[in-house]
C-alpha cells in the first residue's frame, strides 16, 4: 500500500509548512535538500510537468509549483488529497490535479494512466513502505514519458553501520553474514550486542523497507529503468545516540555535511538517499 510522505495526524494539518523547512527549531530539513536536487535536475532538463506521489499535506507545492512545474499529485489518504487540492488551487492548477489512489495498484488512479507522460516524477517517503517494490516503480515508470526522470526516496540500510543500536546488530548478522553460520551468527551477536544501545531506536509498529544503496541500482533496473544516480541526504555528524549530548552541534555538524563532494561519506553518514532514474527511449 502507498504511504504518504507524512505521518498521519489525527486532524487535517495546517497548509504553507514548507517555508518552515530551512528553520532547524522546527527540525531537521531534510526534504528540503531531497527538493534542491529535485529542482537543480529537472530545470537543466526543461522539465515542465511533475507527478508527486504520496503528496501528503501538500508541503513540497510551494517549491515545486513556483519552479514553474504544472504540478499533479496522488495520494492514499483522503484527507491529505483534500487539503493538497486545496493548496495547489491557490498556485493555480485544477483542484482536481491531486487524486487518490494507491501507486501499487494502478487500477486506481485511472486519469494519471490516462495522461502517462509526466515529465518528472517525485515520491518521499513512499517506497520504503511498499508491499512489492519492484511493482510499485514499474507502475512509477509508466507514468513518465519515455525519456522523463523519477525521483524516489529510500531508507538508507548502510546507515546503519553508524547507528550504534540495534540495527546495527541488525544489519551486521542478517545482511554482512546473511551466508554464515547461525553458530557463528549467535558469536557474533554475543560479542557486538554489549557494545550497542540495543534499546534504540524504540520499537515501532510501523514496517519499513530500509534499502542498501549498493543493491538499489539492480532494483531500479529490474523495473525498466535506466541512469541511475544515487544522491544521499539527510546527513548525520554523529551517531544519533549522541543528538541530545550535542544538541545544536550534532545540527549544525549535519547541515554543513549536506552537498559534501567525497561521493561515498554520505551512504554511510545519511539516513535516506534519492534515487534518480530515467525511463529510457524505447527504440525505433
Amino acid at each position: 500500500m502507498q504511504e504518504s510522505t507524512e505521518d498521519r495526524p489525527e486532524s487535517t494539518p495546517p497548509r504553507h509548512t514548507y517555508d518552515r523547512l530551512g528553520d532547524i527549531s522546527e527540525g531537521y530539513p531534510a526534504n528540503h535538500f531531497a527538493l534542491q536536487r529535485v529542482l537543480n535536475v529537472v530545470q537543466e532538463r526543461g522539465a515542465r510537468s511533475l507527478l508527486e506521489v504520496g503528496i501528503g499535506r501538500g508541503t513540497a507545492i510551494a517549491p515545486l509549483a513556483g519552479a514553474g512545474l504544472e504540478l499533479s499529485g496522488m495520494d492514499i489518504d483522503e484527507r491529505f488529497v483534500a487539503t493538497s487540492r486545496e493548496v495547489i488551487s491557490e498556485y493555480g492548477r485544477p483542484a482536481e490535479s491531486v487524486v487518490w489512489g494507491d501507486i501499487e495498484d494502478a487500477m486506481t488512479y485511472p486519469t494519471l494512466r490516462g495522461q502517462a507522460d509526466f515529465d518528472a516524477l517525485l515520491a518521499l517517503g513512499v517506497l520504503p513502505h511498499a508491499r512489492h517494490q519492484q511493482t510499485m516503480l514499474e507502475n512509477m515508470r509508466a507514468l513518465l514519458r519515455p525519456g522523463g526522470t523519477m525521483f524516489i526516496e529510500c531508507r538508507n540500510e548502510l546507515f546503519s553501520l553508524f547507528t550504534f543500536n540495534r540495527f546495527t546488530a541488525d544489519f551486521v548478522v542478517d545482511s554482512l553474514l546473511a551466508d554464515t553460520e547461525d553458530s557463528v551468527k549467535s558469536a557474533v551477536r554475543e560479542f557486538i550486542e554489549p557494545r550497542l544501545r540495543m534499546d534504540m531506536p524504540p520499537a515501532s509498529a510501523g514496517h519499513a523497507t530500509y534499502n542498501n544503496p549498493l543493491e538499489v541500482p539492480r532494483l531500479f533496473a529490474a523495473a525498466g529503468l535506466a541512469d541511475i544516480v544515487i544522491h544521499p541526504f539527510h546527513y548525520h555528524a554523529a551517531p544519533p545516540v549522541l543528538e541530545s549530548e550535542l544538541g545544536q552541534q550534532f545540527r549544525d555538524g549535519s547541515l554543513a555535511l549536506e552537498n559534501e563532494p567525497s561521493g561515498w561519506r554520505g551512504l554511510f553518514l545519511c539516513s535516506a538517499f534519492l534515487v534518480q532514474a530515467t525511463r529510457p527511449v524505447e527504440a525505433v
